[in-house]
């Protein structure tokens, strides 16, 4: 009886001291939030929250599932030096709600209002994984508000539809609790559901990069909608986008040990795409192209060769702090 007493108490004071850590950590998230400079402009479909970073000529930079507008800063690294960068939060993601008939192609005309909220007429546009549904939309519906087109780790349309979990079991999956269980105590397999490769070596930087992604999943409560979203609705609505009528210059990355977004699909969904090149990435699995300095200068050179008031020459490749 009184070792059944003392484990009792042990497991109490264990779940005490899980239950701090867990509150103290949503805490620091919260913190994290609170010290960016969020915005909201207003929408026919409701309010879309957005974040800016950096100076020079606006690009919109699309964020992929897991996400919102505090892009981690492995993702703004994708974008060379001289741009200001204007990351919305996509439908269902922190501050903006999902709609009532949400849609990737009603969330590319919130990208179009929000063009006109800051006066821009033209700007090329760069998206994560399940940000490019949206973002093929804006090139389809928009294409003169898209300078250039650049898909990174691209959703595409696969010919069977790629889920994240059953359905019903989608909230239990992607809950708060259960991110942050995996985070705390199984951090190699929450990498490997982010998209770190098997058996991908990884540098002091690359550790850094994924708590930088680790960090932009929470507060998670926050995007658990959006989440859903992509993973049944957004993500399939990609097979339905007529990429034939793409107009604007696009430019296609991806990596080829990529486990979450295949490469092969992503390939053949960029070559329907009129006039497009493609960049074949060795090693970086769905996270890290941004190491790849061929990557950085591929998209630098195509940005700089059509994007609107840039200067025609290629600008150097920045080196990117990748602390928050």
């Amino acid at each position: 009886m009184k070792a059944r007493r003392t484990s009792g108490a042990v497991a109490l004071a264990a779940t005490a001291v899980v239950a701090r850590r867990y509150r103290r950590d949503l805490h620091r998230a919260r913190t994290r939030l609170a010290r960016l400079e969020l915005r909201s402009t207003n929408t026919p479909f409701g309010p879309l929250e957005y974040c800016e970073w950096g100076q020079g000529e606006p690009l919109l930079l699309v964020h992929g599932v897991v996400g919102g507008c505090d892009v981690p800063p492995s993702w703004r690294a994708l974008v060379p030096a001289g741009y200001r960068i204007i990351t919305p939060s996509r439908f269902g993601y922190l501050g903006s709600p999902l709609p009532q008939g949400a849609s990737t192609a009603r969330q590319a005309d919130a990208f179009a209002h929000l063009f006109d909220a800051f006066g821009i007429e033209q700007a090329p546009v760069l998206a994560f994984s399940a940000g490019s549904t949206s973002a093929v939309q804006l090139a389809l519906r928009h294409p003169a508000r898209v300078a250039a087109l650049v898909l990174v780790a691209a959703n595409s349309p696969h010919g069977t539809p790629v889920t994240l979990a059953p359905r019903a079991l989608a909230p239990l999956v992607f809950s708060q609790p259960t991110l942050w269980f995996l985070r705390v105590f199984l951090p190699s397999k929450l990498a490997s559901i982010a998209g770190k490769p098997a058996g991908y070596e990884l540098s002091a930087e690359d550790r850094q990069t994924l708590q930088s992604i680790f960090d932009s999943f929470f507060p998670m409560r926050a995007r658990a909608k959006g989440i859903i979203f992509d993973g049944y609705v957004g993500n399939a609505e990609i097979g339905d986008c007529d990429l034939e009528r793409i107009t604007v210059p696009t430019l296609g990355v991806h990596a080829a040990d990529d486990p979450l977004a295949s490469y092969d699909d992503a390939h053949s969904m960029v070559a329907r795409i009129p006039g497009s090149r493609w960049v074949h990435v060795e090693r970086g699995g769905h996270i890290f192209i941004h190491n790849d300095a061929n990557a950085t200068r591929e998209i630098a050179a195509f940005l700089a060769a059509h994007a609107p008031s840039r200067s025609r020459e290629i600008p150097e490749v920045r080196e990117h702090a990748l602390a928050p």
